[in-house]
């Protein structure tokens, strides 16, 4: 007796798209009649109409609703092939078709969850216009045994035709983002080291405008930390405004480079702390403008960067230019900074609690204007003891009476950022 598949039958004439279906239509036509393959047709078009309608992103271009209908028309051939039992047992659903939407989704930049998603709802759509058939072709008494079997089998094969398209999404994705991230890699490293480059290309190559104004992101994490450096990049942007645009750029496997663009009324705007994070550094530059903006606000994020790594006590942090722009300067060279505040601060270097609080109250004093009260109300101690501290400290260092303090500040920042003790800054 024929299996009920020989009775399936569309509802409209032969149309082009005779012209692209894949060899499992002959199949189909050769063993189940025309109609079958005309059934098979529809079913692939009212599959792609509903993944279209649920994800507008694939009805911005032709091209990829074509790509849609073929793959969903071919696992519509495919499954009746397997329902009708005209394949192979270890047949799968995924055809060449399908593996090309797969890739098609990775090339466009969407997400694996919107191929996931479009194949529950195309798969829903397939299995239901299989049993409704299925339902209306077998005859009652054997009806029941029918779509439990045709349901059991689309339910088995579901998950390898998912596993063929995801693996297929991740490895285009992977080697679509590899290439991507080197040509934008290679773009910027010659930007930022002031190599001749086509400007006229930057978007093109990095999605992203050179001529705005930029801040720039540096962002690294520990050997064995699993946190996304990407997710870091728009909440610490958002502390200068909502950026325009962003651009990240891996480098290595636990650093990224970034940078927001950035309106110049926003850049001014007060801020508030940045936020921590428990295995990751955050240091960012300055607002500039166009291509040497770009270049600079990088370079200084770089800067940064250089003097956190020399903080043996605080491997993780979130520091700013603005903030530590003198010690940027100051510890370019870092073996040569440290030579120039030793030889200032002799003995005043030494590394004891009782030299450490007079190195303190000294910052402090030179700091707020050789105020006394000031620093006394900042350390909570008498004003005979910031005297006595002062004065303590300027005879250690060999410091003349009267002379310049200038290179005394600097030498003490130095040694307060290598040594990691907390940096004393002017009180509001």
């Amino acid at each position: 007796m024929p299996h009920w598949t020989h009775e399936l039958a569309g509802t409209r004439a032969r149309q082009s798209e005779h012209e692209w279906l894949s060899p499992d239509a002959d199949h189909i036509r050769a063993n189940l009649g025309d109609g079958a393959v005309t059934w098979a047709v529809e079913v692939g078009e009212d599959i792609a109409t509903r993944i279209s309608r649920e994800m507008p992103v694939l009805r911005e271009g032709a091209s990829q609703v074509s790509a849609v209908r073929r793959a969903t028309t071919s696992t519509a051939l495919r499954a009746l092939t397997l329902v009708a039992g005209l394949g192979e047992p270890d047949t799968s659903l995924a055809s060449d078709e399908v593996e090309e939407v797969a890739v098609d989704f990775a090339r466009r930049g969407l997400e694996l969850n919107d191929l996931l998603g479009s194949i529950r709802v195309g798969y829903a759509v397939l299995a239901a216009a299989i049993l409704d058939a299925a339902l209306r072709l077998v005859p009652p008494a054997e009806s029941s045994a029918e779509l439990r079997r045709v349901s059991v089998l689309l339910f088995e094969v579901l998950d390898r035709f998912t596993g063929v398209a995801a693996t297929t999404f991740l490895e285009e994705r992977s080697a679509w983002a590899a290439g991507v991230s080197a040509a934008r890699f290679d773009f910027v490293k010659k930007v930022v080291e002031d190599e001749p480059v086509d400007l006229s290309r930057a978007d093109e190559v990095l999605g992203y405008p050179l001529g705005g104004n930029h801040l720039a992101i540096i962002a690294w994490s520990g050997p064995h930390s699993n946190h996304d450096l990407r997710s870091i990049v728009d909440p610490v942007l958002r502390h200068w405004g909502s950026p325009g645009a962003t651009l990240v750029i891996p480098v290595g496997l636990q650093t990224i480079w970034a940078w927001g663009a950035v309106s110049p009324d926003q850049g001014h705007l007060r801020r508030a702390p940045l936020p921590e994070y428990a295995d990751t550094s955050v240091v960012v530059g300055e607002l500039g403008a166009g291509v040497e903006g770009f270049r600079r606000s990088h370079m200084e994020a770089r800067a940064v960067e250089r003097i956190v790594r020399l903080r043996a006590d605080r491997p993780h942090t979130t520091c700013t230019h603005e903030d530590v722009a003198l010690e940027a300067l100051l510890l370019a060279e870092p073996d040569a900074a440290a030579g120039f505040a030793n030889r200032l601060l002799g003995h005043l270097a030494d590394d004891d609690a009782r030299t450490a609080d007079l190195r303190s109250t000294l910052s402090r004093y030179l700091d707020m204007d050789h105020s006394l009260a000031k620093v006394a109300a900042a350390e909570h101690i008498s004003k005979n003891t910031v005297t006595y501290r002062v004065h303590k400290a300027l005879s250690l260092c060999d410091h003349p009476p009267g002379a310049s303090t200038t290179d005394l500040r600097a030498a003490l920042r130095i040694h307060e950022w290598l040594r990691g003790a907390p940096m004393s800054r002017p009180e509001a």
